[in-house]
């Protein structure tokens, strides 16, 4: 059964799945679809082409799917905004749908976004990342699985965060931060292993230790990046996280928030 408040404005167009719960005063368009079992607490606005998965927690004062900020965005584009499945939406979050024809705003699953975070147009976000209080993500800006972004954090459009990064709170990144790392600072730089952040993730100490001697060759045998990399495919590639980090600094386009010392 589903149960749409009195108050609440919901378009006859829009797919409700079973089981939802839509509170008072939200508004859902004509070109939503929600997932079974989802609760819109209430005073939430989800627009555009916009797809939530199921067994989402969506908090008061929440905006999905609204059109771009993106001055490039021309009226009459078609963009998309896809929400998974199991995922936490705090209070006053924002997340903006894609800005050029048929794109789109991705958010995985078993995410939470905590209060007052953005997501702005045309980023993806793996599963089980955590955006926290007042972090802003602009846009086309890729996160991987089990990433952590601090409170306040600003990341910069086009960066990369990797698996099990972690970004901490008030820092500035504007180039990317590699899988399993911490970076923190104005700008951004890696400091250490998210040795916990792995651990949590289910990462074994083998794959922990494994993952700590991969960025010993990268920034501590004083070479250039592109010979370092060489020696990590030579001695370490067999590793599925370490060709992570391998590919990672690889297909950067922005540079790489290196360390400003050796601390691995």
């Amino acid at each position: 059964m589903i149960k749409i408040d009195n108050h609440a404005v919901v378009d006859p167009n829009a797919k409700i799945g079973d089981g939802c719960e839509i509170g008072p005063f939200c508004t859902i368009g004509p070109d939503v679809t929600i997932g079974p079992t989802s609760i819109l607490r209430s005073h939430v606005v989800i627009e555009g082409h916009t797809e939530i998965g199921s067994e989402c927690e969506i908090f008061p004062f929440v905006t999905i799917g609204v059109q771009s900020q993106d001055k490039k965005f021309s009226d009459g584009n078609v963009t998309y905004t896809q929400v998974g499945d199991r995922n936490v939406i705090r209070e006053f979050v924002s997340i903006h749908s894609g800005t050029d024809h048929e794109t789109a705003t991705v958010i995985g699953d078993d995410c939470t976004l905590l209060t007052q975070s953005h997501v702005a147009h045309n980023c993806s976000v793996g599963n089980h990342v955590i955006i926290s209080h007042s972090a802003a993500v602009a846009g086309h800006v890729n996160i991987g699985d089990h990433a952590n972004i601090g409170s306040l954090a600003g990341i910069h459009q086009f960066c990369n965060v990797g698996t099990a990064a972690m970004v901490a709170a008030m820092a500035r990144v504007v180039q990317d931060v590699l899988p399993f790392t911490i970076a923190e600072g104005f700008p951004a730089k890696m400091r250490v292993i998210n040795k916990i952040g792995m651990e949590r993730a289910g990462y074994t100490r083998a794959q922990v230790a494994e993952v700590r001697k991969a960025f010993r060759v990268l920034f501590m045998r004083e070479l250039k990046l592109e010979e370092s990399l060489k020696q990590l495919q030579e001695e370490l590639s067999q590793s599925d996280n370490v060709q992570l980090i391998i590919d990672a600094a690889n297909n950067s386009k922005k540079g790489l928030a290196r360390p400003d010392d050796q601390m691995f």
